[in-house]
């Protein structure tokens, strides 16, 4: 290492000369002899016939690399799946010792299969073997060890808030209902705002290297028929649905063994949040003491802005409620007002102050249309005579 680490200071010699072979190294005794080692080999069982301690004079040669030509790749059923250097006589059993074993977490090794191309890569020779059986490779062949896929996975959700028993919940890949999920941690709290419960696709399928949110955005909007303004309203919704994945149910409904959300099978990963109630309503913008106002149920919304030291001077004519849970916005009907519920936003926004200077610009710009389009008034009534 210390060897390599000088080379390395030398500007002259680059990196991929530095990438040396660990198998088939060979060892050239002063007397004649010699012998081939495998580092590789070394490193997994300990035994020194692969790495003897050298002698004065010794030489070694180490082969070139050439992994696009020269290997043998294995995947599937074992500890580590690669592509490693071949060496002549390696078999079947020498590349399992180099991928750490079969994987003992899976149950059984079905079989092992060699695809064998043919020099011009046009021909494959396909060998079944079994997991006990050595066979002899060949340079470029390429195996997979089959076996039916273990599923038995830490498959988990996450349950946050007012229910007894909070944090990871253990299910199945495909049949754990919400129901059960909410059993298993111990059902809800009596604190618990029910209204405001969701759940979070937390693996979520868009994400994936294959599949990134910039080529659902391509693929979502390919095809579209939507105007400029609308545009940014949709990106802002495929966002969100692409980050959340929410699923749309009914908490409220979840004793009831016949619905819908009881039946919602959940997925690894998904994250449940069970709000603790908040008899509070939010009030900001333009009133002399934003904050947290006390809910009382059937209070209309004049009730918060009056504790909310009232609306400011410079306030639009304009009332907006925040729903807590969806952040939908609605513009406050005041001969028709919306029922406030606990959690909920109200929003006051502020006139623009208007200077001399503005309505001046903008006096000066609508007088530069009227001139021009008197003008050309005028050309069409010349030109017609």
């Amino acid at each position: 290492e210390k060897f390599v680490a000088e080379l390395k200071k030398d500007e002259k010699i680059t990196p991929e000369e530095l990438k040396f072979s660990t198998r088939d190294i060979l060892l050239q005794h002063a007397d004649g002899s010699s012998e081939r080692l495998d580092l590789e080999r070394f490193r997994l069982t300990g035994d020194y016939k692969h790495n003897p301690y050298l002698k004065r004079d010794d030489l070694l040669i180490f082969p070139s690399i050439d992994l696009e030509k020269n290997f043998v790749s294995i995947k599937g059923a074992i500890v580590k799946e690669g592509r490693y250097q071949f060496v002549d006589g390696d078999r079947l059993q020498d590349i399992i010792l180099l991928c750490r074993g079969y994987d003992k977490s899976y149950d059984k090794i079905d079989e092992v299969r060699i695809s064998r191309l043919s020099i011009d890569g046009d021909k494959e020779t396909l060998l079944k073997v079994q997991s006990n059986e050595n066979p002899a490779l060949k340079r470029g062949d390429r195996i997979t060890v089959i076996s039916e896929e273990n599923n038995r996975k830490d498959f988990a959700v996450y349950v946050n808030g007012a229910v007894k028993y909070p944090g990871n919940v253990p299910i199945t890949k495909n049949q754990t209902t919400l129901y059960d999920v909410l059993q298993k941690d111990g059902g809800f709290s009596p604190d618990a705002d029910i209204e405001r419960a969701e759940l979070l696709r937390g693996t979520n399928v868009f994400k994936s290297s294959y599949f990134s949110e910039e080529f659902e955005n391509f693929m979502m909007n390919r095809m579209a028929n939507i105007t400029i303004d609308d545009s940014l309203t949709f990106f802002i919704d495929n966002k969100l649905r692409y980050s959340r994945a929410n699923g749309t149910i009914d908490f409220n409904r979840l004793s009831d063994s016949s619905s819908q959300a009881s039946k919602f099978i959940v997925q690894n990963g998904d994250y449940i949040s069970i709000p603790e109630k908040v008899d509070l309503v939010y009030v900001f913008g333009h009133v002399f003491n934003p904050g947290y106002v006390q809910f009382v149920k059937g209070n209309s919304y004049e009730y918060y802005l009056q504790k909310a030291g009232g609306i400011g001077q410079s306030a639009k004519d304009e009332i907006y409620l925040i729903k807590g849970k969806t952040r939908s916005w609605v513009k406050i009907d005041t001969k028709a007002p919306p029922s406030i519920e606990a959690g909920d936003y109200i929003w006051i926004p502020k006139e623009p102050t208007r200077t001399f200077e503005y309505y001046l610009t903008r006096i000066q710009a609508v007088a530069g249309v009227v001139s021009a389009l008197a003008t050309i008034i005028l050309l069409v009534v010349q030109l017609s005579k």
